[in-house]
């Protein structure tokens, strides 16, 4: 799994179920109130799950998946 910023938005490859609560957070080790929920979409040509990038801060952040209660790490992206 590889995040990447993509057109303003933030954006995770997924496989997952269409009706699955998908959730993305940006940090170290995101706490209960760092995750947005994030809306399925395709980008060229593959399903992801997307959301707006945080500010801009010109370091690597680690970027996680969230689906229902398993956590995933996505890598990481130069915010």
């Amino acid at each position: 799994m590889r995040a990447s910023i993509r057109d303003g938005w933030l954006v995770v490859p997924y496989s997952g179920h269409d009706l699955a609560t998908v959730h993305i957070a940006v940090g170290q080790r995101p706490a209960g109130e760092d995750w947005r929920r994030a809306f399925l979409d395709y980008a060229d040509g593959a399903r992801v799950a997307k959301i707006r990038p945080p500010a801009p801060t010109g370091r690597a952040m680690s970027v996680w998946l969230r689906v229902g209660d398993v956590v995933m790490n996505a890598g990481r992206v130069t915010l």
